[in-house]
């Protein structure tokens, strides 16, 4: 394990772009992506990414781009907007009230000590890598996002950090869930929202240490194998049990700041909670509303009610940017599906 390690941090460091190109059309593929027609990039930068093992060898400059990626790049933009306002003033306040614990606990720090403290102190240190996973590490990083639309049935949107300041977005979420702004604000909300809580790092690292606990118990099995056969499925089935769980908890956690940042962005949440709803009812006709321990969501039904009543709170009226004549122009002609 270790040696694996050490030889992937090195091919990181040596090539990152080849790593993150290798995600990315793994990415394509598991979505039944099978030439670059089927996938639409758009930023106010160069795109890097390429399909070349994947049908299309060049790029996409000669390729028509999906109108669903402009209007994905358009709110998506306003997203990472408010995403970035709302982490800068999270940080700020973690500083704050980190400065004044230090004061108070320890007034003879020499400087260096004070800033060494401070920037070791967890909140801070938590609010700094969310903006990292927001700004990136150029100046002006925020511009470096990108918006991909897949061409796919499969409806989903999402965020990775092996793929870093990329939104995907499929087809299918238009044609399943999606028919405004204000909704398509309310998923990519959400799905920034693990970004900015570090979800999915969380889920790795807790995935990581019940297997660890499984491989240790496995290994300090004094029956040759024997307990081991009795209690493997019982363990998977317990860690599978509590990771869900814990993705569970993340997802509810996602809504709440998810429903803030589209609030912020100044759009309709009370519009836009009714995506879940249609998610509730697509999930009832597929058999899938009821709440399992296994599940990785919590039941849509229950989700929907949660976020409707979140968007009681959180409205763009409470935002005074969002009360100016172009914001509320725009909410006019948007206010069609």
């Amino acid at each position: 394990y270790t040696l694996g390690y050490q030889n992937g941090v090195v091919e990181t460091v040596r090539n990152p772009f080849k790593i993150q190109q290798g995600t990315f059309e793994e990415i394509c593929a598991s979505m039944g992506v099978t030439h670059g027609s089927q996938v639409s990039i758009l930023g106010e930068k160069a795109t890097d990414l390429r399909l070349s093992r994947i049908g299309w060898m060049r790029g996409y400059e000669e390729m028509p781009q999906d109108k669903r990626a402009e209007k994905v790049a358009q709110i998506g933009r306003e997203i990472i907007q408010a995403a970035r306002i709302y982490v800068r003033n999270q940080l700020s306040e973690a500083i704050r009230l980190a400065r004044e614990e230090l004061q108070v606990d320890e007034k003879n720090l020499t400087k260096a000590e004070f800033i060494r403290k401070l920037n070791e102190n967890e909140e801070v240190m938590q609010w700094t890598h969310a903006l990292e996973r927001i700004e990136g590490f150029a100046v002006d990083g925020v511009r470096n996002w990108q918006y991909i639309v897949i061409d796919t049935p499969i409806p989903n949107a999402f965020v990775s950090e092996m793929l870093p300041q990329r939104f995907f977005v499929t087809t299918g979420l238009f044609q399943e869930f999606v028919t405004n702004d204000d909704e398509l604000a309310m998923i990519l909300g959400h799905e920034i929202s693990h970004l900015i809580k570090g979800h999915n790092s969380q889920r790795n690292l807790v995935e990581f240490l019940f297997r660890g606990l499984e491989i240790t118990l496995l290994m300090l099995d004094p029956t040759e194998g024997m307990l081991s056969l009795m209690v493997a499925s019982f363990l998977g089935s317990s860690r599978e049990a509590l990771v869900a769980a814990h993705s569970r908890s993340n997802e509810t956690e996602a809504d709440e700041l998810g429903c803030r940042l589209a609030a912020m962005a100044c759009f309709n949440t009370s519009r836009g909670a009714k995506v879940f709803q249609r998610m509730a009812q697509y999930d009832e006709s597929n058999g899938g509303s009821r709440k399992d321990l296994m599940a990785s969501h919590p039941a849509s039904d229950g989700r929907y009610e949660f976020v409707k009543q979140l968007a009681m709170e959180e409205k763009y009226e409470k935002y005074s940017h969002c009360q100016t004549l172009t914001k509320r122009v725009r909410r006019a002609l948007t206010m069609s599906p």
